[in-house]
């Protein structure tokens, strides 16, 4: 029996609202991002939880806090869960970003796993941080049900990781503002047994605006 994992994408944020690109840059949640953190630590009532690993950037923390307060687990905070960081194109709006960097841009919607941004990360780089991760949570834990916490970009990545997907797939997986995904660890391997779940927010905020989806 292998460790089950409940990953989770961060509440809605400042920066969501406007539409800026985040990457490693970093942007508060809204108070409907807070509300949304508060209902899926209530929606994770029906699943044990062992322990929380978070992305060290301030809106996954504060995401991944609200669960953690709720059941009384401290949260740890890894570079390994960072959303991919988008170098030049951090804080920018979609419209800057096409006029300056037309060729990596129109790259990144048609080709995604081929694009390098100025300054910034590729695919391939966030799959390979993430995949030494879990190899490691996997080795040091067995039959543990553990939260993640994380980033769009970062939470697809890691779903085509499991699912064995290239990463040109990026775009086929949609993760809304605090989705949960449901991955269990058999002997053949990852199994994905929930995807993009927002069954426990409860109002009718379900906003998405991350610039680069």
């Amino acid at each position: 029996m292998g460790n089950t994992y409940y990953i989770a994408r961060h509440g809605q944020t400042e920066w969501n609202i406007l539409g800026k690109t985040q990457g490693h840059g970093n942007s508060p949640l809204t108070e409907k991002g807070l509300a949304q953190a508060n209902e899926l630590a209530e929606g994770m009532d029906k699943y044990p939880l062992d322990m929380i690993f978070s992305s060290d950037l301030g809106r996954a923390m504060q995401t991944a806090e609200a669960v953690g307060k709720r059941f009384g687990i401290e949260v740890q905070p890894t570079e390994a869960l960072r959303e991919m960081g988008f170098g030049e194109w951090e804080g920018r709006l979609i419209p800057e970003i096409t006029e300056k960097y037309p060729e990596i841009y129109k790259t990144w919607r048609n080709e995604p796993h081929l694009a390098k941004i100025p300054g910034g990360e590729t695919l391939d780089v966030i799959k390979e941080r993430l995949e030494k991760f879990i190899d490691e949570l996997n080795e040091k834990y067995d039959n543990k049900n553990i939260l993640l916490v994380s980033h769009s970009v970062t939470v697809r990545v890691l779903l085509l990781l499991m699912l064995d997907s290239p990463m040109k797939n990026i775009y086929r997986i949609k993760q809304d503002n605090t989705a949960l995904n449901i991955v269990e660890w058999r002997h053949y391997g990852p199994v994905v047994t929930k995807m993009n779940d927002t069954s426990h927010i409860k109002g009718d905020y379900k906003l998405n605006n991350s610039a680069l989806e």
